[in-house]
């Protein structure tokens, strides 16, 4: 035997939630081929982020559309044909037509019934029942620890470093005018649906040509303008790394689900900030050596508010596909 064929199959869904009579409900589907219950959940598509697989996902399995919510553990089992598969969940709450995530989604179209021909709203105890992979249990299980801890309900807020952006040795004019090269560009197009899934509403960035170029591609499908600060260039924080924290820690204050765009010089200034509003319970970890974040990297802070300010109660990244 020539190698090994086994392969790993990615794969990403959510556990759609809702508050009924004071009670957490959680949202399943059944699929008559194994006739089981499960939560909405498939494999990615090529160039598809996770987070836009989960939202696919649940849309063409319960029709449903949904914001993300904080990422939840991923659960990794063997199929029978001796694959392995790893699907991260998320939390995820119903939207409305008006929502980012739907403006910015292709069309999807509904699984036909052969594979999957019920959807039903569970009690936390009728899944306990019901959910068929005690694997899918565990994550049931940490979406109602974060419930009962009031932690569950959360915004999203994403530091994103600009995309790749021309050399500075090959650019002869302003340095706020550098643009972004053709790979930069198509990975500004790429973080569309992914900010969108996390129902992002604010766009914030560093008056930069390259922080600008990254965001604007969003800004545009969703119809919002983008606020650009001063105080986040590379000259204005090498100046006073301590105004760009300012400016950073009101934009993390402010109770919106928010991207902002920034320069890598700036990031070991913005993730102390982050790593301020941290807590032991916090889930994921901050990047902690240079550069952080690759060139159009992702960080996704969820966010509850508190009456001591912002509290950090979930992290992910994302990084180039």
């Amino acid at each position: 035997m020539k190698g090994d064929s086994r392969r790993t199959i990615i794969a990403a869904g959510a556990l759609v939630w809702r508050v009924r009579e004071d009670s957490l409900q959680v949202l399943a589907v059944h699929r008559p081929r194994y006739d089981d219950w499960s939560w909405p959940k498939g494999k990615t598509r090529r160039g598809e982020t996770l987070p836009e697989c989960a939202i696919r996902e649940v849309f063409e399995e319960t029709g449903k559309q949904v914001m993300l919510g904080q990422v939840l553990p991923s659960v990794s089992y063997t199929l029978q044909n001796g694959h392995a598969k790893r699907v991260t969940y998320w939390s995820a709450e119903t939207t409305n037509t008006a929502h980012p995530a739907l403006l910015a989604r292709p069309r999807y179209r509904l699984a036909p019934k052969r594979e999957i021909d019920n959807t039903r709203w569970f009690t936390v105890e009728q899944a306990r029942k019901m959910i068929t992979m005690p694997s899918d249990l565990k994550v049931l299980d940490t979406l109602v620890k974060a419930y009962e801890s009031g932690r569950l309900r959360t915004r999203a807020f994403i530091l994103t470093r600009h995309a790749r952006a021309r050399k500075r040795s090959g650019w002869r004019h302003d340095d706020l005018a550098r643009p972004l090269t053709v790979g930069g560009a198509r990975r500004a197009h790429q973080l569309i649906r992914l900010f969108s899934a996390f129902g992002i509403r604010a766009i914030h960035s560093s008056p930069a040509a390259r922080c600008l170029m990254t965001v604007q591609p969003y800004s545009t499908t969703i119809g919002k303008k983008i606020s650009t600060h001063d105080s986040l260039t590379e000259a204005a924080h090498e100046e006073d790394p301590k105004v760009a924290a300012e400016t950073f820690m009101e934009l993390l204050a402010s109770e919106r689900n928010s991207v902002v765009c920034a320069h890598r010089p700036t990031m070991p200034t913005l993730l102390t900030m982050l790593e301020a509003a941290t807590r032991k319970w916090t889930r994921g970890r901050l990047p902690r050596k240079n550069p952080y974040l690759p060139a159009g990297g992702v960080l996704v802070a969820h966010v509850m508010d508190t009456e001591s300010g912002p509290r950090i109660t979930a992290l992910e990244r994302h990084l180039l596909i």
